[in-house]
């Protein structure tokens, strides 16, 4: 009977009752804690990281826009002066080459010099002219203008040379220079032709 009282008298355990923490599960707790906070925080600053790099990539997209802007704008502006700046020296050089042909042209039509005192002033008036052409000639050079003459028996191009006329020439096939009649000019850059040489072609 003793033993009876004994076995009823003895604590016996709850299934499934949870035990009391001890130190090793604080310290895991703790542990956990300290894991989802620095997590949060990761978080927190990728956010924030994420959001300076857009800005900072609008910005620098802005700015680079905004550049390439002005840079086309300053571009197509230079381009338009250039491009002014070579018509108007073209037109220039084309007005200089056209006033060295007709004073070309006045110096070789010149009538016969009389003989006697009346020809003094024929003779100073011719020789100033002749200045004059040389001074017009010399300035051509220097702006980069030189006779074109075209070669003979070369092939005739509508864009180098000016047709005046035709004629059968023995051994030379159709359409090659038979003759120049009045020589051209072209300016220093190759192919460039401000007047074109006046030629006689094969047929």
């Amino acid at each position: 009977m003793s033993d009876d009282f004994q076995d009823f008298k003895t604590p016996v355990k709850v299934p499934g009752a949870p035990e009391p923490p001890t130190m090793g599960m604080s310290s895991v707790y703790r542990l956990f804690e300290a894991f989802i906070a620095l997590r949060e925080k990761n978080e927190r600053q990728h956010r924030l990281f994420e959001q300076t790099i857009n800005r900072t990539r609008d910005s620098l997209e802005g700015r680079f826009n905004a550049f390439a802007a002005e840079t086309q704008k300053a571009y197509q502006q230079l381009r338009q002066e250039i491009l002014g700046e070579k018509k108007f020296s073209l037109a220039l050089l084309n007005e200089l080459l056209d006033l060295a042909l007709e004073l070309d042209h006045i110096l070789g039509a010149r009538p016969p010099v009389p003989h006697g005192e009346e020809a003094d002033p024929w003779r100073r008036w011719l020789a100033a002219l002749e200045i004059q052409d040389r001074k017009i000639q010399e300035t051509l050079v220097r702006f980069g203008i030189h006779p074109y003459d075209a070669v003979v028996g070369a092939p005739y191009n509508p864009a180098l040379h000016e047709r005046v006329g035709s004629r059968r020439v023995e051994g030379m096939d159709a359409l090659r220079i038979a003759e120049q009649r009045e020589r051209g000019y072209a300016s220093q850059q190759p192919e460039f032709i401000l007047r074109r040489p006046k030629v006689i072609v094969t047929e």
